[in-house]
C-alpha cells in the first residue's frame, strides 16, 4: 500500500516511544523492542540505540516539546550519569543531520549536550511524513519551488540564530546546503558567481529578503541574526559602517548615512536591483499602480491663460523638457558634477491650473505621468508610511527603465508632506510626519527623474524643500482681463462684454469656472434649452458657499 512504509514507521516509533518509558535504558528494554529497534535502525541508517533516542525525540517534538537532558531522563527514569554514556550517540546522530541542537537560554554550562536542546531536522519528519525513504546520506537542504520560499526560509534560520536555537556555524553549514541545492535559480547561480563568502551571501539575500517585504534592513539587527559571538558581531558591523565590507566596496549594498550606531540601514545598490530584475524578480509591479499612470496621447488639450511671467516660466520648463534638450542638459549638468534631477514646484492658491499644466507640459512633451496620490502615503498605520514613500521612488526608478522618455514623477497637492517639520519630542504621529518628510528629502536630493509637485499652501513649505526644488513657479489669481479671457475660451458662444461682466463680478479661478460650465452642459442636456445669461449668473451666485459675491448690477435686472 502506499502509506505501508509511513504506518510501519510510524508504529515502530510509537511503540518504541511508549515502551521506553521508565525503561532505565536497561538490557531488558532492548531485548524487548528488538524487532522495533532493528526495523527502525535500518530506516534510518543507524544504530538501535540511536534509534531509540530518534524515537523519543520524534514523538516529543511532534507534541511541540523541544527535548533537553532532563525531559530524556525523565522520560526514561534514569540516572543522569547513565544517559551520559550515550554523548557519542549524539554526536553521531548530529553529524548524520537526523538532529539538529539547538542552544538553550539562559544557560551557560559547557558540558556536552547540558546547555543544548534536541530537535529532529525537518527534513527528517518530512520524508517520514511523506512515505519517503531516509538515504544514507542525508542532504538537509530542502529544494523550492520558488526563489521566494527560498529567501523565507534563509530569513527563518536567521532568526533561529537570532533566537539562539542554532549556531554561527549551522547557520552558514545550512545556508550553504541551500545555495548548493538550488543551484539552478537565476538570483542563486548570480549569487554563487559574486564570489563573496557564504557569510556575505547569506547578508545579501536577507537584505533582498528585507526588500522584498517592503521592510527596512536595520545592520544592527541583521548581524545579531548571523553571528552568536558579540566581538564577532560588532567587527562586521564597524566593517558595514566604515564602508569596508566587500558587499558595499562592490556596490551590492549601500548604508544610509546614520548619526547613531543603532540607526544604521543597509539598502539595495541600483547595481543590485539592475541583477535582481535579470533575474527575473519583478520588485515593482505592486509599486507601480497602472491606475497612477497618465498617457500623454490621453490627455485632452487644453487651452490655458497665464500672465506673461508666468507663461515665460512655463514656457522655459516645456522647453527643458523635450527629449532633445534635457538629454543635452542632463550631460552637461553630469560633467560639472552637478545634479542633474528636474525638480520642479508649483505653488498658488487652488484652482489657478497647477495640475492641468502638469497634463499639457507631459502632452507637449511625450511624456507618461506617475502620478502620487498623497492619501496613499499617509496610511493610518504607523511606519508603513516611511515604507510607500521608499517604494514610491523606486518604483519610479523601475519604470523609468521601462519608457521611451524618462517619465514625470508627479506628487499632486503635497502640502500633506512638504509642509514644515513638527518639533522634536512631540507625538508619534508628529514623528512619524518627520520620518517620511526625512525620507523624501534625501530621496529628491538623489533625485535624477523628473520630478513636478503641486501645493495650495507654498507658506508653509519647509525651508529644507526650497533648495531642492529647480523651479518654483508661482501660480496668481488670474487678472479680470484673465478670467474673461477664460469665460471666453470655456464658453465660445458669449458676448465679449458678457465674459468682461462675469470676470469683474465674480471672483473666480480656472477650476470654478469650469464648474459652471458643466452646470450649464447639465442644464442644458435635462431642460434641453440653451441656458441664458440669467441662469449663468444665478449658477455663479451658488458656486460659493458663503454666498458673497459683488452686487454691481451688470446692465439688467438679476
Amino acid at each position: 500500500m502506499a502509506n505501508s512504509l509511513k504506518r510501519e514507521v510510524l508504529n515502530n516509533i510509537g511503540k518504541v516511544y511508549k515502551e521506553a518509558e521508565n525503561c532505565k535504558l536497561d538490557e531488558v528494554y532492548f531485548e524487548l523492542m528488538d524487532i522495533e529497534l532493528g526495523l527502525l535502525a535500518d530506516y534510518f541508517h543507524i544504530t538501535k540505540t540511536q534509534a531509540l533516542f530518534v524515537s523519543v525525540i520524534f514523538t516529543m517534538n511532534y507534541t511541540g516539546r523541544k527535548v533537553d537532558l532532563n525531559d530524556l531522563n525523565h522520560h526514561f527514569e534514569s540516572n543522569p550519569m547513565k544517559l551520559l554514556e550515550y554523548s557519542n550517540d549524539f554526536i553521531d546522530l548530529y553529524e548524520k543531520r537526523l538532529l539538529r541542537k539547538n542552544k538553550m537560554k539562559h544557560r551557560n554550562l559547557r558540558l556536552t549536550c547540558a546547555d543544548e536542546e534536541f530537535v529532529i531536522n525537518d527534513i527528517v519528519a518530512n520524508k517520514i511524513l511523506k512515505n519517503e525513504p531516509i538515504p544514507e546520506t542525508l542532504n538537509i537542504a530542502e529544494k523550492f519551488e520558488d526563489i521566494f520560499a527560498l529567501l523565507e526560509k534563509l530569513y527563518e534560520l536567521g532568526k533561529q540564530r537570532d533566537d539562539e536555537e542554532i549556531s554561527t556555524e549551522e547557520l552558514f553549514e545550512n545556508t550553504q546546503n541551500i545555495l548548493r541545492e538550488n543551484i539552478l535559480f537565476p538570483l542563486i547561480e548570480r549569487v554563487n558567481f559574486l564570489g563573496a563568502s557564504i557569510e556575505e551571501k547569506h547578508l545579501f539575500l536577507y537584505v533582498v529578503w528585507k526588500f522584498l517585504n517592503g521592510e527596512d534592513a536595520w545592520v544592527e539587527r541583521a548581524f545579531k541574526g548571523i553571528y552568536d559571538r558579540t566581538s564577532e558581531r560588532f567587527t562586521q558591523i564597524q566593517r558595514v559602517l566604515s564602508k569596508e565590507h566587500n558587499l558595499i566596496k562592490k556596490d551590492w549594498l549601500e548604508i544610509e548615512e546614520t548619526r547613531f550606531f543603532g540607526d544604521a540601514k543597509m539598502k539595495l545598490t541600483e547595481k543590485a536591483l539592475d541583477m535582481l530584475n535579470e533575474c527575473e524578480i519583478k520588485l515593482y509591479n505592486k509599486e507601480v499602480n497602472k491606475d497612477n499612470i497618465i498617457i500623454p496621447e490621453k490627455i485632452p488639450f487644453r487651452e490655458l491663460v497665464f500672465s506673461d511671467k508666468e507663461l515665460l516660466q512655463l514656457d522655459l520648463l516645456k522647453r527643458l523638457l523635450t527629449e532633445e534638450n534635457l538629454k543635452i542638459t542632463q550631460e552637461r549638468l553630469t560633467e560639472k558634477s552637478l545634479p542633474k534631477g528636474i525638480t520642479v514646484l508649483l505653488h498658488g492658491a487652488p484652482g489657478t491650473g497647477k495640475t492641468e499644466s502638469v497634463l499639457q507640459i507631459a502632452k507637449v512633451t511625450n511624456r507618461e505621468i506617475m502620478k502620487v496620490d498623497i492619501s496613499q502615503t499617509k496610511s493610518m498605520w504607523f511606519g508603513e508610511s516611511e515604507k510607500i514613500i521608499k517604494r514610491v521612488f523606486t518604483g519610479y526608478k523601475s519604470y523609468v527603465k521601462k519608457c521611451k522618455q524618462i517619465p514625470i514623477l508627479f506628487f499632486n497637492e503635497a502640502d500633506a508632506i512638504i509642509g514644515k517639520r513638527k518639533e522634536v519630542g512631540r507625538s508619534l504621529v508628529d514623528q512619524t510626519e518627520n520620518t517620511i518628510q526625512n525620507i523624501l528629502l534625501e530621496e529628491i536630493e538623489n533625485f535624477e527623474g523628473i520630478l513636478i509637485a503641486t501645493t495650495n499652501l507654498a507658506n508653509n513649505l519647509d525651508a529644507a524643500f526650497e533648495r531642492r526644488f529647480l523651479f518654483k513657479i508661482e501660480f496668481q489669481k488670474p487678472s479680470i482681463i484673465a478670467k474673461s479671457q477664460i469665460w471666453k475660451i470655456k464658453m465660445p458662444h458669449l458676448l465679449i462684454e458678457d465674459c468682461e461682466l462675469l470676470a469683474s463680478q465674480f471672483d473666480f479661478s480656472g477650476g470654478q469656472i469650469d464648474n459652471i460650465l458643466r452646470k450649464k452642459e447639465i442644464n442644458e442636456i435635462i431642460h434641453g434649452n440653451k441656458v441664458d445669461m440669467k441662469t449663468l449668473v444665478e449658477f455663479c451666485k451658488e458656486e460659493t458657499l458663503n454666498n458673497q459675491f459683488s452686487k454691481t448690477p451688470i446692465g439688467f435686472k438679476v
